[in-house]
């Protein structure tokens, strides 16, 4: 796509993410897909392809979605996985490495579960409740 056409293309698409629901957000992205189908072909392929992937934030509940939108807290992660290795710098052997990931993971989840300040929380069900309600409804996509 032309760089002159993509702020045009970019402010239709975010039409597309302000929809409060996913039928009203793919009719709002099959009318984007009509518009510029002529003049950029493949880059609507490409849409099309990926808008069930990336409306799948609308499954979850209204006051989730700001938070499961962004994958910052995932490069957060990724970035204190990187720090913590890094500081290992040569591991021994493969074991090593997943033992020293896998216990930052466990910290982690552990730290999110007990933490005051839910990042995600699922009314007033105890933590375990609220992380196993999370995962059921990672699974059921």
């Amino acid at each position: 796509m032309p760089k002159r056409s993509q702020a045009e293309v970019s402010e239709a698409m975010k039409a597309v993410f302000v929809q409060r629901d996913e039928k009203s957000a793919k009719a709002k992205a099959a009318e984007l897909a009509r518009q510029f189908q002529t003049r950029f072909p493949k880059a609507m392929e490409i849409f099309e392809a990926g808008i069930d992937d990336v409306l799948s934030y609308l499954h979850y509940p209204q006051p989730h979605r700001v938070r499961i939108s962004s994958t910052n807290p995932l490069e957060r992660l990724n970035l204190e996985i990187r720090r913590r290795t890094r500081v290992v710098g040569i591991f021994p052997h493969a074991g090593s490495c997943l033992r020293l990931i896998g216990m930052l993971l466990v910290e982690k989840n552990e730290d999110w579960l007990t933490d005051d300040k839910a990042y995600l929380t699922f009314d007033d069900a105890p933590a375990e409740e609220s992380a196993a309600k999370v995962l059921s409804m990672a699974a059921s996509q």
